[in-house]
């Protein structure tokens, strides 16, 4: 069917397709179908509301959120990591307790920089996520969205009971 030229027309034109399309099965197995509509407004869209609402009901968000979402996740996988490194430390010096001689001695001395060599592994990851972070606070709308800067040693301090 040739594509109408008036207004009536068309209207005429677009019920035929969506009917043809029905009858094709092509509304079938939609994503959501038979699920609640989610009519709640986004405080902070402003005259962005629609273009954030196509984004998150395809499964996407603004730049800067996805951007957020990442540093949040490698910063919890580098300090995941730490503390992984620490319980070994600590189960390790624990094994060695009592034990006496040059090879307990090297153990431990082993032990220690393998501790040292996990804090400048997790400092150096920090560090770029910091720079990540300066990156985002570019990117963000508003100075509330910004994010601090994390301190690695503020975080291996705690993680290692020296905090005061």
């Amino acid at each position: 069917m040739r594509k109408p030229k008036k207004q009536g027309d068309w209207e005429h034109w677009i019920d035929q397709q969506i009917r043809e399309a029905q009858e094709r099965g092509e509304f079938d197995d939609l994503a959501g179908a038979g699920q609640p509509l989610d009519l709640v407004e986004n405080p902070y869209a402003q005259e962005r509301e629609l273009a954030f609402k196509i984004l998150k009901d395809s499964g996407y968000a603004p730049e800067w959120i996805e951007l957020d979402k990442a540093l949040r996740g490698k910063l919890e996988r580098a300090r995941a990591m730490l503390a992984r490194r620490w319980e070994w430390r600590e189960a390790r010096l624990g094994e060695l307790v009592g034990r006496s001689g040059r090879w307990a001695g090297a153990e431990q001395k082993r032990v220690q920089d393998d501790w040292q060599r996990a804090v400048a592994d997790f400092e150096k990851e920090v560090d770029t996520i910091n720079k990540e972070i300066s990156r985002l606070n570019l990117k963000v709308p508003g100075l509330c969205f910004q994010r601090l800067s994390v301190d690695a040693e503020h975080d291996v301090k705690r993680l290692t009971g020296m905090m005061k």
